[in-house]
């Protein structure tokens, strides 16, 4: 528009000339011969098409932007999204990034965004492979070779301190990313399935357990060294409550590596976790779970902070109306999510849980199902000092689509001295699935939307996209 208003003033300031000008000087201009009237009216026609092109140019440039800002206004509604996110992979693996993140600051002021460093790798998981893909999305992912791999909701492959990867399928196994053959650590019987995996924090001892796949049989605890690991527990399959690890205790040096918390799957092979114990890995198979949290109401641990012993856990749990629209995979669906959230710490002899501080209270009988908060994914930061997480409510009516909000609260001290700040809104999301991953740094944070992946810094609040997934993935 500004080369057209700089040509409207030329214009202008031919017609003041020929009106100023002598008749005479306007006779002698009219004087011209064939040939220059020729060449005058073809310099017209080009003037007049390179006009008309650039105001072509510029409405479809108005338009455009126009569109993108009603876009980015749209922050917690999804009206007229029909597009679903399926739970498996497309075989191409063609990702690319997307233009717009679907993250708004609470102000709904535009989000800054972020460059992330090059020569870093985001590794996820999907149905039927493990990933890994550059930070900058330049590239396409590559497929890790992970023999033995079967995706389980309720078994999250971990990364440990070293940068391998530890995985389950038919066994558990561990290998580098970057090459080499996987190492297999342990065998799995055939109408065995492995239901929970853990690591200790400094990366030495892992511990795992299985359950038969058709429900009668025997639960098995394994824990001790990668190189090394041993059965620590046994019981029957129909005497529940059905152990499966939840985390390494943490201590001082190799302290921590000899207390197991264990959760109750409830005779379920999905991602569930009711009630909390302790068990004592000093005396495998003669120590008796020591219990920490009853798991008689529907309460359950969330997230241990990995390098000290705050806990957050929910008081109260419940089922969230499944979304038709395919946005949620079936196995994600199908479980419970905390209304609430308390934390605290564990610590004392015996093992106990101290005072709690509540961060988010329960809710109880509510008229209209859409006003219930639930949450998912939390995470410390790598620190412990702040907890993030995600908060969502669900339409009353079908789809029933999600509304997501990020939060912050900050946590000091321990035992008597927690303390748990207020958490405060960081950002919403106008996506209708959204998980938060692993950490990239000390202060960004991946996360998962509607498949596509992305990164945020959480102190200056800036995103960047990193690929389009085609399907729903879980960061590693």
């Amino acid at each position: 528009m500004t080369q057209q208003v700089s040509n409207t003033t030329e214009h202008q300031h031919e017609e003041r000339q020929h009106i100023s000008e002598p008749l005479a000087v306007q006779r002698t201009r009219f004087s011209f011969t064939f040939t220059g009237i020729a060449i005058l009216l073809v310099l017209i026609s080009i003037v007049i098409l390179s006009s008309t092109s650039l105001l072509l140019l510029n409405v479809a440039q108005v338009y455009t932007h126009t569109g993108l800002y009603k876009a980015a206004g749209t922050s917690s509604t999804h009206s007229g999204q029909t597009t679903s996110v399926s739970s498996t992979p497309t075989s191409s693996q063609d990702v690319t990034p997307t233009a717009t993140p679907p993250i708004f600051t609470p102000a709904n002021t535009a989000i800054p965004s972020l460059q992330l460093p090059s020569g870093r790798e985001i590794i996820y998981e999907q149905q039927n492979n493990i990933y890994m893909i550059s930070s900058t999305g330049e590239a396409l992912p590559q497929v890790l070779t992970t023999p033995g791999y079967i995706y389980n909701r309720a078994v999250r492959p971990l990364m440990t301190p070293s940068g391998q990867l530890l995985y389950s399928g038919d066994g558990i196994y561990l290998t580098d990313i970057f090459g080499g053959t996987p190492e297999k650590i342990a065998s799995l019987a055939p109408n065995q399935v492995v239901t929970s995996l853990a690591l200790s924090s400094d990366g030495t001892t892992v511990a795992w357990s299985t359950e038969p796949s058709s429900g009668t049989g025997v639960v098995d605890l394994y824990a001790g060294p990668l190189s090394s690991p041993t059965k620590v527990f046994e019981q029957s399959s129909s005497n529940c409550p059905c152990f499966r690890i939840f985390a390494f205790l943490n201590g001082l040096a190799n302290q921590g590596d000899t207390t197991l918390l264990l959760t109750d799957g409830q005779q379920s092979q999905e991602a569930i976790q009711f009630g909390l114990w302790s068990l004592d890995l000093n005396n495998p198979l003669t120590a008796s779970p020591h219990l920490l949290l009853d798991a008689d109401s529907p309460q359950g641990p969330l997230i241990l902070d990995p390098y000290s012993n705050v806990l957050l856990y929910s008081s109260y749990e419940g089922q969230v109306p499944k979304p038709t629209d395919g946005s949620v995979p079936d196995d994600l669906a199908v479980l419970k999510y905390a209304n609430s959230l308390a934390v605290t710490t564990l610590d004392g002899h015996p093992l106990a849980l101290d005072s709690s501080q509540v961060l988010l209270s329960e809710q109880h009988e509510l008229h209209n199902s859409a006003n219930y908060h639930w949450v998912s994914t939390p995470v410390f930061t790598i620190d412990g000092n702040t907890l993030i997480y995600v908060e969502f409510s669900t339409q009353a009516q079908p789809p029933y689509d999600r509304t997501s909000a990020l939060f912050m609260a900050k946590i000091s001290g321990s035992g008597k001295q927690l303390r748990v700040d207020k958490a405060q809104l960081i950002a919403t999301a106008n996506t209708r699935l959204l998980e938060l991953g692993a950490w990239f740094n000390n202060r960004i944070l991946t996360f998962y939307g509607d498949g596509t992946l992305y990164a945020m810094d959480i102190q200056t609040g800036a995103v960047a996209t990193i690929a389009q997934t085609g399907a729903y993935a879980r960061i590693i």
